[in-house]
């Protein structure tokens, strides 16, 4: 028993060796694994961090590009999103991931990337943590529709040493969207793209210039979106994606912000600020400063986004680390107001003149509570914003006659200067009163163009201004008649004032007509008549809400 127990524990041993050194063989023999990565030349194209719908189209749009261009396509091109996306945009990933040419941040080697592009950023900022890459890359090529002072400057690119980034393309194009960049580019070479990248790139354009609405829009965007719709896009994938989904946090937040909305007036611009404390990052923070802007009839509108779980931070400078997401939104009659340079201020603020935003930096929240940063903020907003035009500098020579006139000299009047309207004086220079073609043609009617023009004129003191009024104040006082006599304090008339006067003072418009009657008037003035005057008569009827027996030959 004991020797077949010594033989069999020697037989184990035996066994035990062999096998040590069979795996020893196996190691020698089989050469060291390599780097998956080694084997994997590329592209990458980046979105910005936090990609909106822009950014992400024009990824693919560069990605579909370079596919098909020598020097380019020898090797795959990777979309990769350095740090998340938006709400919306991460939604159409949800579903059309598997058909784009994205891959993920940590499956790309700094050493694989062969050209890298940057779209829809000119600042190394809006790129995370994939900023290194810069530097690793073959060539670089930056493409982006943020026009400001600095961005054709290629220094503003990075803080990094420029001799170690080979930037090769840099195009900043004063378009409304980055995607449309691109998809020119692939007109020109004949690439169409599949439905689903068209309906991306369409949800692009859509994005960053409202659909067409936003000042920033030019042809080139309306062109390329109409060649896109003819590749077979889905307007019910379009219609389905292209509006946001509110969650229930950014409603709560929303809830929180509205009671605490600040409102003030500089120069007659109204200005919106607001603070909400979050204790933790809330996604679609850009929807609240949207709806804030619409709910508050506000000018301009500054979101302080806090996020902490100290109930006291916004009100007092704690030492309790937060954070802090600057946002802000203006209208087209804010003109003068650049709300990027209000961002940059605070740290890597991206954006555009009337939608922008930061993630304010730690010397900031290092010093500054987020009262005081919001503070900073609207201050920076208010030295952007000039002195409001007055009606002494908007006024012009009003058509006149005198108080003596009769009819029939006031219908030559009108006639010869193609207006639609006269100002009545007496022999002091005092405003009397207002005579409308409209009236002029009721008393040629009623046969009476030998009359004196005071039995038709109608009183316009009511819509007299001052000299110092201001451009507010002109508005609203527009919006119910076409023309306000400017008078002293002593009743005399020194000008008048006109829409066209109020839309040249809004910058609207390169080029308005003069105020006379309109081309399509003229013919009826001067041959047909009628007894209706477009500017002024309808005025009177919308405003009054109902029609009287006396309007009967107007209608």
């Amino acid at each position: 028993y004991l020797l077949l127990m010594a033989g069999s524990i020697g037989f184990v041993v035996v066994n035990h060796h062999r096998a040590n050194e069979l795996r020893s063989f196996v190691r020698r023999a089989t050469p060291p694994p390599q780097k998956a990565s080694a084997d994997e030349p590329c592209n990458v194209v980046l979105t910005t961090t936090a990609a909106d719908f822009d950014s992400l189209a024009a990824a693919c749009a560069l990605a579909q590009l370079w596919s098909n261009l020598p020097g380019y396509c020898e090797v795959p091109t990777h979309v990769v999103l350095p740090r998340g996306a938006m709400p919306s945009v991460a939604r159409f990933l949800a579903y059309h991931k598997h058909i784009l040419p994205v891959r993920g941040f940590k499956t790309i080697e700094k050493s694989d990337i062969r050209a890298l592009g940057v779209v829809d950023a000119s600042s190394s900022e809006r790129l995370g943590r994939a900023k290194e890459w810069l530097e690793a890359a073959e060539s670089v090529h930056v493409f982006d529709h943020h026009i400001s002072s600095d961005t054709n400057n290629k220094d503003s690119f990075t803080s990094q040493d420029k001799e170690q980034i080979r930037i090769q393309e840099w195009v900043v194009e004063a378009v409304g969207s980055t995607t449309t960049m691109i998809v020119e580019r692939l007109r020109k070479y004949n690439l169409v793209p599949a439905p689903a990248l068209a309906t991306l790139y369409i949800l692009g354009i859509r994005a960053d210039t409202g659909g067409l609405a936003y000042e920033s829009t030019s042809l080139r965007d309306a062109e390329a979106l109409c060649w896109l719709l003819g590749q077979n896009a889905s307007q019910a994938a379009v219609a389905e994606f292209s509006l946001d989904r509110i969650g229930a946090e950014v409603r709560e937040a929303l809830a929180m912000a509205l009671p605490k909305v600040e409102t003030t007036v500089c120069r007659g611009v109204s200005l919106a600020t607001v603070a909400v404390q979050t204790p933790r990052f809330v996604s679609g923070l850009a929807h609240i400063a949207d709806e804030l802007l619409a709910l508050t009839s506000a000018d301009v509108l500054l979101l302080a986004a806090v996020v902490s779980d100290d109930e006291t931070t916004i009100n007092k400078n704690a030492k309790k680390k937060f954070w802090i997401d600057l946002i802000g939104r203006a209208r087209a009659r804010s003109a003068n107001v650049d709300l990027r340079k209000v961002m940059t201020h605070f740290g890597a603020g991206g954006g555009h003149p009337r939608a922008a935003a930061v993630s304010v930096n730690d010397d900031f929240l290092a010093n500054f509570s987020p009262e005081e940063i919001l503070s900073q903020a609207r201050k920076l907003v208010e030295d952007q914003i000039p002195s409001q035009v007055t009606a002494a500098d908007l006024m012009r020579s009003p058509p006149i006659i005198h108080d003596t006139a009769t009819v029939a000299q006031a219908r030559n009047f009108l006639d010869s200067h193609s207006k639609p309207s006269v100002f009545v004086i007496d022999k002091n220079n005092r405003l009397r009163g207002q005579l409308k073609l409209s009236d002029v043609v009721k008393a040629e009617r009623r046969s009476r163009s030998g009359d004196g023009v005071k039995a038709f004129m109608r009183s316009q003191l009511g819509h007299a201004v001052p000299p110092e009024a201001k451009l507010a104040e002109l508005e609203a006082k527009l919006e119910s008649t076409g023309r306000l006599p400017v008078i002293d304090s002593q009743g005399s008339l020194l000008g008048v004032v006109t829409r066209t006067d109020v839309l040249n003072a809004r910058h609207f418009y390169h080029s308005l007509p003069p105020d006379t009657i309109a081309f399509e008037q003229q013919n009826v003035v001067t041959n047909r008549r009628t007894d209706f005057d477009f500017d002024d008569d309808y005025d009177d009827i919308v405003h009054s809400g109902s029609f009287s027996s006396s309007d009967d030959d107007v209608c």
